[in-house]
């Protein structure tokens, strides 16, 4: 649609959507405008000025929500839908002539209302009394209303969400600009005040539509304490307008007792929550919205309850984790653990938590949290990155938290009871299937994103896990394996943790092993050696990649055995995403410490992969690469920790195997040759002397590096940046022939030429660390191409201030410092007669070393390539023996201009500069 066209046909859609209710506007506008700009009319043949949007309704006596007390509020609620109801009927003779207009022209928005929404209604179904003409009205309004909402949710979905966003403010209430001028309707004017259920379902569906997706567009709001006077910033007015919503829904909830509209309004409050900013909010929003939805979880319609679990599974889904989703979720504090509960009590009050409302033992527990912030908080809470200094929201971390995973979450008990069949008055009772899979998923979000507080509900977990692993219905293990993949995740980090001590609540490693003997005891064992259903046991061969390798490697011998069995068997399967799991789990295993070492699996799980590298579902040939790319990490790492026994042990035919599979893959897709670009370089990093002695090894060599340079000139920028990676890991192997093999100057050509050119800075930083990998100056070839190399290095510096896409100025800084650490690598290696062709360079080019020597000086400690003292020293050393020797004038003069250029001696005192100063003179002189 022209853009042009949105505003009229927004405008029309916004006054027929109030047709028929008190105070609805009696004109169409000529057209609603986004804000925050000025209303204007984009076509200059009209010189007309546009009518405000707001004039028809300024003298609507009340156009949005009042605030309810909470004793009244679905009291008052009804009784202003009564009202309209009564409202409609006493004036149907002025309505008749006030919505003359807008009846010709609902005539218009009528005809484009979806088939389900065309009325068919005949005279007859209505009497000829006054209260029948009045119903019959009523019924045209309500339609009318009901199929300007329809349009209005099309138009939602068909437009770009940044457009309308524009738009907002005509649909969705802001109570800073309600509070300076008449309030206005609203799509709450609807949800709140419209009599017919239909409408307001109409009016939530439109509301979550233009909620849904607006993730990035919101998380510039702010919600300061900050007052404003004159000028209100946009971020505050969103903010606003976030606490808005969260009213109106919440007092939507406690009035509406329809269950289909109920379930459209709670789905409508889960889209708001997966797309505010919580974290830049201050606390309350949340605890009031869970406090409200409890109330409906055990309600009669299944629908609704189930409504409500993906509402909790929203507010669990919260990232970054925040600390009053801590204790909404929190078990109920027991009075006996005191120690605990000052922890808590501590954490309450520096945080701005309410500490005597915070129990969650029972739906009718309120969970009520204070909405002011503190000026300070504790230690163990942290206010996220990038949010405004005023807000104090507090993201928990793990360590401040444990004390609060004493017992058993309410909602781990809640959606365990939904899962499993229960007693009841009427005999055992299972919840319909929808409930038992919501309340599994929001099971699977605890573990995800609030492990420490649901620590000790593991036992609960695992008797949960392991009945409804043996469940008939498939979806119930499919949706319990994702469970456990998210559960095994947490385990994981858990296990692998440095910032978590043994007193700090964590699980020790027995009990994270003992669990994972409890699931291959059968339950996992069964599911990949006789579930049916693909998916179930391709999640679960997922589920057991997750396996840490301290845990791994304290399982007992048949279990370490069953796992490998079960896994290398899996890489054959008949189902494709089965594979594809196995192969990936193949690729994790093999980096296991126990598991690299051992020559027998490292050499079964080669041969997996280089049967499945021949397979045609791409997505297999992708998994299989990434693992092969793994294993040839695994021979590199046992080269490094210098296992002879393993070296020895390994076939030099398997590694021929493996390297011509490389090699073939290069010619694959992108998505398989990033990864087979790594194992390539892995394997020339890994050959040994005694496979470098075959000539079939050699020619593989030759071949290898022939792929490499062809992947670095072309192809996606991650696999160019890979392969640029994997020649620098092959410069490591110093047994090859680097300086006097055929491909060397192929090689330093092409990595020159990206270094230089290459539009992705991480590509060219990549590019840099291969051209400062070669630790022997023959390896760079004859004078002329280390003259060569010297030059590109240089000019990449000044081409890496030309900067065409914003996105890599980020990388600027750290490209230009990994050029500069590779010219100090060419310093190092730098000899007598390469002065000759470099001097020029240095000469033209001593502005431009200069300046970046002198940022490279000062880059950060920390920085992967900043300048360390060890490389002065040992750059300092080699020239003053360069110095001492037999050197032309020239070449003299070249390297006390590439000292200078290269800011080499002012990293030292004033005392070793002086000397070092007088040994340069002395030696020149």
């Amino acid at each position: 649609m022209p853009s042009e066209n949105l505003g009229p046909l927004l405008a029309g859609i916004r006054a027929f959507m109030f047709h028929g209710l008190p105070g609805a506007p009696v004109s169409v506008p000529e057209s609603l405008y986004p804000t925050p700009l000025s209303q204007y009319d984009p076509s200059p043949s009209s010189p007309t000025k546009p009518e405000p949007q707001t004039n028809d309704e300024s003298s609507a006596k009340s156009g949005g929500p009042k605030k309810y007390k909470k004793k009244k509020a679905k009291k008052g609620a009804e009784a202003a839908r009564n009202a309209t109801a009564k409202s409609s009927q006493d004036k149907d003779e002025d309505e008749n002539e006030e919505t003359e207009l807008p009846k010709s022209r609902a005539a218009e928005s009528v005809s484009f209302r979806p088939n389900w929404a065309k009325i068919s209604s005949s005279e007859s179904e209505y009497s000829d009394t006054e209260g029948g003409q009045s119903s019959r009205l009523r019924s045209q309004h309500a339609k009318v209303r009901q199929c300007a909402l329809a349009c209005l949710h099309t138009t939602i979905k068909s437009i770009n969400k940044r457009v309308m966003f524009g738009y907002w403010s005509a649909f969705i209430p802001d109570s800073i600009a309600a509070g300076n001028s008449p309030q206005v309707h609203t799509l709450f004017t609807v949800i709140l005040k419209d009599p017919s259920p239909k409408c307001r379902m109409g009016a939530l569906a439109a509301l979550t539509a233009l909620i849904d997706g607006t993730k990035t567009l919101m998380a510039t709001a702010d919600d300061s304490e900050q007052k404003f006077t004159t000028f209100v910033p946009f971020s505050a007015i969103l903010a606003s307008t976030i606490r808005e919503l969260h009213r109106c829904l919440l007092l939507a909830l406690v009035s509406e007792n329809i269950p289909l509209t109920l379930t459209q309004l709670i789905k409508c409050i889960s889209t708001l929550i997966g797309n505010v900013p919580y974290s830049r909010m201050r606390p309350g929003l949340l605890s009031r919205v869970v406090k409200q939805v409890r109330k409906f979880i055990t309600y009669r319609d299944p629908n609704v309850r189930v409504a409500c679990l993906t509402c909790l599974g929203a507010v669990a889904a919260i990232q970054p984790p925040l600390m009053e989703i801590c204790h909404i979720i929190q078990p109920a504090r027991p009075s006996s653990h005191t120690s605990v509960s000052r922890d808590i009590d501590h954490l309450n009050v520096d945080s701005g938590i309410s500490s005597g409302n915070q129990s969650n033992s029972s739906p009718n527990t309120e969970n009520s949290m204070i909405e002011e912030s503190k000026e300070n908080s504790s230690p163990g809470v942290r206010t996220p990155v990038g949010a405004h200094s005023g807000i104090q929201t507090p993201v928990y971390t793990e360590g401040s938290l444990n004390a609060h995973a004493h017992s058993v979450s309410w909602l781990v008990k809640l959606c365990v009871r939904n899962v499993l069949p229960h007693t009841s008055e009427n005999g055992e009772h299972t919840e319909p299937l929808p409930v038992r899979l919501e309340s599994l998923q929001v099971l699977a979000h605890l573990a995800k994103g609030y492990f420490p507080i649901i620590r000790n509900s593991l036992p609960v977990l695992l008797d949960l896990i392991l009945k409804c692993y043996t469940d008939q219905d498939q979806v119930v293990r499919l949706h319990t394996s994702k469970l456990v993949d998210d559960l095994t995740q947490a385990l994981q980090r858990e296990v692998q943790s440095t910032e978590l001590t043994d007193s700090s609540g964590r699980l020790s490693l027995q009990q994270v092993t003992e669990f994972w003997v409890s699931l291959l005891n059968g339950a996992i064992t069964n599911i990949l050696q006789t579930e049916s259903n693909c998916a179930v046991k391709a999640t679960t061969c997922d589920c057991v990649s997750n396996i840490a390798p301290q845990v791994y490697a304290s399982l007992p011998v048949d279990k370490k055995v069953l796992c490998i069995t079960l896994i290398l068997g899996l890489t054959s399967d008949e189902d494709k995403i089965v594979r594809s799991s196995a192969l990936r789990t193949v690729g994790v295993f093999v980096l296991f410490p126990c598991l690299k070492e051992d020559v027998c699996f490292v050499a079964d799980a080669a041969n997996a992969i280089l049967t499945s590298m021949e397979d045609t579902c791409l997505n297999v040939r992708f998994k299989t690469a990434w693992s092969l790319a793994n294993l040839c990490d695994a021979l590199v790492m046992n080269k490094i920790e210098g296992d002879n026994d393993f070296m020895n042990d390994f076939s030099d035919l398997l590694l021929q195997k493996l390297f011509t599979t490389s090699i073939k893959a290069c010619q694959d897709s992108d998505k398989v040759k990033s990864n087979a670009v790594r194992a390539l370089g892995n394997i020339l990093r890994y050959l040994p002397i005694r496979s470098l002695a075959k000539s079939s090894f050699r020619i593989s060599v030759e071949n290898g590096v022939r792929a490499l340079i062809k992947n670095i000139s072309s192809g996606t920028m991650k696999l160019r940046w890979n392969a640029c990676y994997a020649v620098s890991n092959m410069f490591k192997n110093t047994l090859l022939n680097f300086g006097g093999a055929p491909w060397t100057r192929d090689l330093m050509i092409t990595l020159c030429g990206v270094v230089k050119d290459c539009k992705n800075f991480k590509v060219r930083i990549n590019a840099a660390l291969a051209l400062g990998s070669p630790a022997e100056r023959s390896h760079y070839g004859d004078c002329r191409l280390f003259a060569f190399v010297w030059e590109s290095l240089v000019i990449a510096l000044e081409t890496s201030e030309d900067i065409t896409d914003f996105a890599e100025f980020k990388y600027r800084n750290n490209l230009n410092n990994q050029i500069c650490t590779s010219i100090l690598h060419l310093v190092i290696l730098l000899q007598a007669i390469d002065l000759d062709l470099l001097h020029q360079v240095f000469l033209e080019r001593s502005q431009v070393i200069a300046v970046h020597f002198d940022r490279f000086r000062t880059s950060p400690q920390d920085s992967s390539s900043a300048l360390t003292e060890a490389d002065l020293i040992q750059a300092k050393d080699h020239l003053l023996t360069l110095l001492s020797g037999h050197m032309t004038e020239g070449q003299r003069s070249a390297l006390c201009l590439l000292q200078q250029l290269c800011r080499i001696d002012e990293n030292l005192n004033e005392e070793e500069r002086v000397q070092e100063k007088s040994a340069f003179k002395e030696i020149y002189d």
